[in-house]
C-alpha cells in the first residue's frame, strides 16, 4: 500500500472517535442533569475536572475532525483532480 492509502484510513478511523469523544461528553451532560434541566455538581472539584475534561474533549474531537476531514480531501484532491 502507498502513503496516501495508509493516511487516508487512518483520517477515516479518526472520524468515529471524534464522534464517540463528543457523544461521551453528552451523555456525561445528561447524566448531571436535573428535573428541571439545569446542570448539578456535588462539589466545586467535581465540576473543576469536569470543565476540564469535557472542554478538554470537545476540543480534540473538532482538532481530530478538521485533521480527518482535511486528510481525505486531500487524498480526494491529489487523486481525482
Amino acid at each position: 500500500m502507498e502513503d496516501a492509502e495508509i493516511a487516508l484510513m487512518l483520517c477515516l478511523l479518526l472520524i468515529p472517535i471524534a464522534i464517540w469523544l463528543q457523544v461521551w461528553v453528552k451523555g456525561r451532560r445528561v447524566e448531571r442533569q436535573n428535573e428541571m434541566g439545569e446542570e448539578e455538581w456535588q462539589t466545586t472539584g467535581r465540576a473543576f475536572v469536569s470543565i476540564i475534561l469535557e472542554g478538554t474533549a470537545v476540543i480534540g474531537g473538532l482538532i481530530i475532525i478538521i485533521v480527518a476531514s482535511g486528510g481525505v480531501i486531500k487524498y480526494i484532491m491529489n487523486f481525482y483532480m
